[in-house]
């Protein structure tokens, strides 16, 4: 017996045996098989290379993530997910919780129910914070302090002026304050030259108050000039008869005309018998550029002595006739607003700040922002060391309880509470923070164009084949050598400062005279500033840097 296998090979044997091995040939030249899988015609190799193979558009799965929060509404999850809420509220049926009846304004606690829901309708699920309370504590919380609008005149009152003794080293600006208030400052004042902004009142024989502001002379100060008359209502320059105009006093016009302040002129030392009261006037007139009284000008020259007060009647009247044409008034309302005149570091007394209210009565207690620096007021005191509950607009006091030292220039605002002031003072750090940033960024974009530049030179002249290959036995190299060695200078010789003060405007009038030390044989740096006695931190700092503290 035969299998299949053999039977067919007997027919083909006989096939080829006999007469129809012509057919047999045939069949095979026609690329017919016996088998069905051999029965596929085969293809010639060059259709086969030109058969393009399908293109299949497989679409991936879309699983979007959404962000989801805590206490998320079914309306907020339906916008989310872009899913009707009829439908979301469908699938919340199908859910665990399918026995809770939701509704639209309904509220999700619980996360594990709420992922599930989302999972349900086909998402993905990021848990966050809910952005709607975040949005609104950045615009109730984090935003800065600012001032207030102006009040309308109706409820303003009239307030007392503000008067800033401005004018040359010596000419007797604070002698002149100390013959009004009967104290004797100038005295004992190093080197008889004031060196910070004083403020105290005077109070009148007819129960009038002025408030005084005496700023320094000499040409280191000018930041504290320049402060005083920005913070005053009337500039009275003293001029020393016998000495005349200076450069100070011109740099005191300057800046009373740059503050738009009026001016009152106050002639002094008449006593002396080389007094010439007349080429005052016509220096005034002519270098300092005032329309005066006698040439037909606004500004008023008054003739005083202020070693034996002469004519000082003549000056306060002078004062609060210029205080009338200028309708001083303001706010009495809190909460308080001002500027901070002068701040020290006292021993005794701590972090202290002198500060004039401008607008609003600043009660004890209060909380004040100035900058970067808050405190909450423990005492406040007059020029005396009295102490005060209250101060009203147009008073310079006395502020004790400041958590960092305020900075002299800077308006203080009153807030509401200690929280709000921390988040007031984060977010001016914040803002200076990325003004300092977006600085260091343009600095390092323009050294960065620089470097490239320079690099493109340097590219440039290796394809010119101007730059060669260094190496210890060329000569070109050694010759450069000797000329760099030729050309190098000296170490450079380097003088390291440690500077403290006992007030901030002190130390700032010390760092304006630094900055314009210019010198090849000595180079100066200063290590370490503040305010305050000498202590063990800056003699470590003058230590390790080999530094000197003054």
């Amino acid at each position: 017996m035969f299998n299949t296998a053999g039977k067919i090979r007997l027919l083909c044997n006989f096939v080829r045996s006999s007469p129809l091995r012509v057919c047999y040939n045939e069949l095979f030249k026609a690329n017919i098989y016996s088998s069905n899988t051999l029965r596929k015609k085969r293809r010639p190799r060059e259709e086969k290379k030109t058969i393009i193979p399908p293109v299949i558009n497989l679409k991936p799965k879309q699983n979007k993530t959404i962000d989801i929060w805590k206490n998320m509404s079914v309306s907020e999850l339906a916008n989310a997910t872009g899913i009707p809420v009829d439908n979301v509220l469908k699938i919340i049926d199908l859910s665990q919780n399918s026995h809770i009846n939701f509704e639209p304004t309904s509220l999700i606690d619980n996360v594990s129910v709420l992922r599930e829901i989302v999972k349900k309708c086909g998402f993905k699920s990021n848990l966050t914070s809910n952005p709607n309370t975040n949005k609104k504590s950045s615009d109730d919380h984090l935003k800065d302090a600012i001032k207030r609008p102006p009040a309308p005149y109706d409820s303003t009152i009239t307030r007392h002026p503000v008067v800033t003794i401005m004018g040359h080293v010596d000419h007797g600006k604070t002698t002149l304050l100390d013959t009004l208030r009967n104290a004797s400052v100038a005295k004992s004042e190093f080197g008889a030259i004031t060196q910070h902004i004083g403020a105290f009142p005077v109070v009148l024989e007819n129960g009038k108050k002025i408030t005084f502001l005496d700023t320094p002379g000499h040409a280191a100060f000018a930041t504290i000039r320049s402060r005083g008359a920005h913070v005053t209502d009337i500039v009275v320059l003293v001029v020393a008869a016998d000495d005349g105009v200076k450069e100070q006093t011109i740099e005191s016009i300057r800046m009373a005309k740059h503050a738009k302040v009026p001016i009152i002129v106050a002639i002094n030392k008449i006593d002396k018998p080389t007094a010439n009261i007349e080429r005052c006037k016509k220096m005034l007139q002519t270098q300092g550029g005032l329309d005066l009284e006698e040439f037909g000008g606004s500004v008023q020259v008054v003739q005083i002595s202020a070693l034996h007060g002469t004519n000082f009647n003549d000056l306060i009247e002078s004062i609060l006739t210029q205080a009338e044409i200028l309708d001083l008034r303001a706010d009495p309302n809190p909460p308080a607003e001002g500027v901070i005149i002068e701040s020290k570091l006292d021993n005794q007394k701590g972090k202290l700040a002198t500060v004039l209210v401008q607008r609003g009565k600043l009660l004890n207690n209060s909380i004040l922002v100035a900058g970067t620096a808050w405190g909450k007021i423990r005492i406040m005191m007059d020029h005396q060391n009295n102490v005060l509950q209250e101060a009203n607009p147009s008073d310079a006091i006395q502020l004790i309880g400041w958590k960092t030292l305020p900075q002299a220039g800077q308006e203080f605002l009153q807030v509401s509470s200690d929280k709000r002031a921390r988040e007031v003072i984060d977010y001016r750090l914040s803002k200076s923070i990325e003004q300092k940033q977006n600085e260091d960024s343009i600095y390092i974009s323009s050294k960065l164009e620089e470097h490239n530049k320079e690099y493109q030179n340097h590219l440039a002249e290796k394809k010119k084949g101007i730059i060669f290959k260094r190496t210890r036995f060329s000569k070109v190299y050694q010759e450069r050598q000797l000329e760099n060695r030729k050309n190098v200078k000296d170490e450079e010789i380097c003088l390291n400062v440690v500077i403290k003060g006992d007030v901030i405007g002190s130390v700032e009038a010390i760092l304006d005279v630094l900055e314009t030390y210019e010198s090849n044989q000595c180079k100066l740096d200063i290590i370490h500033y503040g305010v305050g006695n000498v202590c063990a931190t800056d003699i470590e700092y003058a230590d390790t840097f080999k530094g000197k503290y003054n």
